[in-house]
């Protein structure tokens, strides 16, 4: 399989993404029959509140009827004046939203603009091997 479907949000998924995506679940199939989800986190293990960094991504796929769709993608970065991890970006297709911290929820334009950036570089991060990946099946 070569797609992951949407549904509910209509967003520009670059087919780099995809197999990206793809690729990376390929290479860590699941242990248990009848998966219904998957998340794969993106880590870059330097990243910090002090030195900064590339943000952790976690995407998470949903299975209906042996065909991937995409949950959600979320940014994560440190905020805040005792630092903790929390959204930047969040992109829910189930939910149908685009969030941007510094803005909230964006309207359909906007959300499209900001995960087509988003997309490129993180595509581009994954190129330069800048994560270390998890991925967690549910069944």
């Amino acid at each position: 399989m070569n797609i992951i479907r949407q549904e509910g949000l209509s967003m520009p998924v670059s087919q780099e993404l995809i197999n990206i995506i793809l690729a990376e679940l390929s290479k860590k199939p699941p242990v248990k029959p009848n998966i219904r989800a998957v998340t794969l986190l993106f880590k870059d293990i330097n990243y910090s509140a002090e030195n900064g960094g590339f943000h952790p991504v976690e995407i998470r796929l949903i299975s209906r009827n042996d065909e991937w769709y995409f949950d959600y993608i979320t940014d994560f970065k440190y905020m805040g004046t005792d630092p903790e991890l929390e959204k930047e970006i969040d992109i829910s297709w189930s939910q149908r939203y685009v969030f941007l911290s510094c803005a909230g929820d964006l309207p359909p334009g906007e959300g499209r603009n900001i995960f087509a950036l988003w997309q490129r570089n993180f595509v581009h991060y994954h190129f330069l091997n800048i994560y270390t990946l998890t991925v967690m099946w549910e069944s």
